[in-house]
């Protein structure tokens, strides 16, 4: 397995001289296992994802999109996917299943007029959209699994585990923590002051939680929003985003090898984020790795420590 990060940024792209070494690309991770290509969620760093493809050939290729949701920095990428204009190319969508629309009728929406002059039946590529829900399984070869689980994020979003014998990865770009606020299809209501959980609520994110506790069980490797600070989180919680210490909690009591700071606030300096970065590191326990994710990232097992 080898993994490629083409875009950390959350929120919205962003290009300033003081966020260069993180990236300024929306969510965007390649991954590599055999002849089996990955790609999760079609943030602005598919575009230059598209550009390296292009650059090593024109051989045909079945690509696994795994879209987590469709808010707009996850899919702003795809009209700009250069794959998709080569009629040997394959590409299928994956994403959760709705009852307010298909994720075709989503992407098909988000690419015509007025917002942008192309449509899916004009992309030359071959494209099939499989609608799929949390506690899913699916097997993309005969050695690569992919399994879902649903996350706390407004209007609900996946996580995914893409496993195989040379690694896993877990992909969690956007979650709040687990307590505060329980999101679904619906807009949460914030007057500044959290909402009281039933009984019902309580028990539906704590059993969330623990389903992402299985889904990142023992991975080499776990990407996780990390957004916003403490501070920004009491001001925000409805907002559905994560600080580097509740990921922490949720790297340590999964006992994965590799904590990925991910998704990160789009007004983040590099020194900002060098500072979290070493501050996270420093009270992480020992057999647990923290780094800050930055675009042109490689993972593979060997620079594991």
């Amino acid at each position: 397995m080898k993994v490629r990060i083409w875009g950390t940024r959350g929120s919205y792209p962003v290009a300033a001289a003081e966020m260069l070494r993180y990236g300024g690309n929306t969510s965007c991770v390649e991954v590599r296992i055999g002849d089996t290509h990955i790609i999760l969620d079609a943030g602005t760093g598919l575009r230059p994802l598209g550009y390296a493809i292009a650059k090593e050939g024109s051989d045909p290729r079945h690509f696994h999109l795994l879209i987590t949701h469709t808010h707009w920095d996850h899919i702003l990428g795809f009209p700009f996917f250069a794959p998709i204009y080569h009629p040997e190319t394959h590409l299928s969508i994956y994403g959760l299943q709705r009852t307010q629309s298909s994720l075709h009728t989503i992407i098909k929406n988000a690419v015509s007029d007025p917002l942008l002059p192309i449509s899916l039946e004009r992309l030359s590529a071959d494209l099939t959209f499989h609608d799929i829900n949390h506690n899913v399984c699916l097997d993309l070869s005969q050695d690569v699994r992919v399994i879902t689980a649903q996350v706390n994020h407004p209007y609900r979003a996946l996580g995914y585990r893409v496993e195989s014998v040379s690694g896993v990865l877990v992909y969690i770009p956007d979650t709040g923590p687990f307590h505060t606020v329980l999101f679904g299809d619906e807009r949460v209501a914030w007057n500044g002051h959290a909402p009281k959980l039933s009984l019902t609520e309580m028990h539906t994110l704590s059993a969330m939680r623990e389903s992402i506790i299985r889904l990142a069980a023992h991975a080499d490797w776990l990407i996780y929003d990390t957004q916003f600070t403490i501070e920004q989180y009491n001001r925000f919680p409805h907002w559905g985003h994560s600080t580097p210490e509740q990921a922490m909690e949720i790297a340590i009591e999964a006992q994965v090898r590799e904590l990925l700071l991910f998704h990160h606030d789009p007004h983040r300096a590099d020194s900002e984020l060098d500072v979290i970065g070493a501050e996270q590191q420093a009270r992480a326990p020992a057999n647990l790795r923290v780094r800050v994710a930055y675009e042109g990232m490689v993972l593979s097992r060997e620079n594991i420590q």
